[in-house]
C-alpha cells in the first residue's frame, strides 16, 4: 500500500514539475477576437474628372466613386494631396497628370486606383455673325421698324436715293445707292416730337466679345443752326426692346455721334469697337438732329476678325 501512494506521488510530483516547465517556457499565441469574421466587402477605390469651371479650365472636379471606404488619399501628380471625398483642384497648366486615389475601409484596409488626367485648354466658339437684314436700305424700311412706339412712330427714317457711292461690299459703284434719310422734321433729342424717327434692329450675338459696328453717314451741311451741331447717331443698345419709348431710354454699350458735314452724297466711313454684354442680346439704334438734311447707309455688326 505504501508502495502505491508513493508511486502516485510521483506521478502528480512529475506532474507538477512538467506545469512549471510548460509555463516558464516562451510561447506566444495570435488568438482571434472574439465572434471576428473576415473583411467580406473590402474597399474599391475609383473616380471620375471632368473641367467644370467656365472661368478657369485649369480646375478639375473629382468624382469619388469608391465603395466601402471611409476615408480617402488624393494624390494629383503635382505633389499636393487631399483627403476630402469629392475635391477640386486646379493644376498648373495643360497637360497629362497622373493622378491616384487610395480608399480605406473602417478595418484598415486599402485599396488604390490611378488614372492619367488630361487637362487641356478648350477651343473657343467661333463668334456669332449676326446678319444686318436690310443694311444697305436697299428694301426700303424693311427690317428696321420697331413692334410699337407710345407716343411716336413706328417709321423708322425717310427712303431715300441719296446713299453712298460704296455698295455693301465697299465696292465704289461711281453712283449713288439707297439709303436713310433724316429731316429737320424727324430729327430727335431737341426736335423730339410725334414725328421723330428712329431705325431699331435687334440681334442675339456671343456674349462678351468684341464686335466691329461699321456704317456711313452723310450730312448736307452745318450752318451751325443746330445746338450741338448737325449730327448722325448711331447707339447700341444693352438689350432687346419692343417699345420705341423705352429704347430712348435705354442703356447703351457704344454711341457714336457723327459730326463731319462734308456735302449730300460724300459719305464718313464709321469703323469701331465695342464689347457685348453678357446675354448677347443688343440693339442697333440710329437718328439724326437736323435742320437740313442726313443720311446712313451700309450697316455692318460682325465680331472683330
Amino acid at each position: 500500500m505504501k508502495s502505491n501512494i508513493l508511486k502516485t506521488g510521483g506521478f502528480f510530483v512529475a506532474l507538477f514539475m512538467f506545469s512549471i516547465a510548460f509555463v516558464s517556457c516562451d510561447f506566444e499565441f495570435d488568438l482571434p477576437e472574439a465572434n471576428s469574421i473576415a473583411d467580406a466587402t473590402p474597399p474599391s477605390a475609383n473616380f471620375s474628372s471632368s473641367q467644370t469651371d467656365p472661368e478657369d479650365f485649369r480646375i478639375v472636379s473629382f468624382s469619388n466613386t469608391s465603395v466601402s471606404a471611409i476615408s480617402y488619399a488624393w494624390s494629383f501628380g503635382t505633389g499636393d494631396t487631399s483627403t476630402e471625398a469629392n475635391p477640386s483642384y486646379q493644376f498648373p497648366g495643360e497637360g497629362t497628370y497622373t493622378v491616384s486615389l487610395t480608399s480605406t475601409d473602417g478595418n484598415g484596409v486599402t485599396d488604390t486606383v490611378t488614372k492619367e488626367v488630361l487637362v487641356v485648354k478648350p477651343e473657343e466658339p467661333d463668334s456669332i455673325v449676326p446678319t444686318v437684314n436690310n443694311g444697305d436700305f436697299s428694301a426700303g424700311q424693311d427690317g428696321w421698324k420697331i413692334d410699337a412706339f407710345t407716343g411716336g412712330k413706328r417709321d423708322p427714317f425717310n427712303s431715300s436715293s441719296d446713299g453712298s457711292p460704296r455698295d455693301y461690299d465697299g465696292n465704289d459703284t461711281g453712283a449713288k445707292t439707297p439709303g436713310a434719310k433724316w429731316t429737320n422734321g424727324t430729327s430727335a433729342e431737341q426736335f423730339l416730337s410725334g414725328n421723330t424717327r428712329f431705325a431699331y434692329q435687334a440681334f442675339t450675338i456671343s456674349a462678351d466679345t468684341t464686335y466691329v459696328i461699321e456704317w456711313e453717314y452723310a450730312i448736307k451741311n452745318d450752318k451751325e443752326d443746330v445746338d450741338g451741331g448737325d449730327r448722325m447717331v448711331l447707339s447700341i443698345l444693352d438689350g432687346h426692346y419692343s417699345d420705341g419709348a423705352d429704347a430712348i431710354n435705354a442703356p447703351t454699350l457704344y454711341k457714336h455721334v457723327g459730326l463731319e458735314a462734308l456735302g449730300k452724297g460724300n459719305f464718313t466711313i464709321v469703323k469701331e469697337e465695342f464689347t457685348s454684354n453678357s446675354s448677347g442680346l443688343v440693339s442697333i439704334w440710329i437718328y439724326g438732329v437736323t435742320s437740313e438734311d442726313a443720311y446712313a447707309d451700309n450697316i455692318k455688326l460682325y465680331p472683330k476678325g
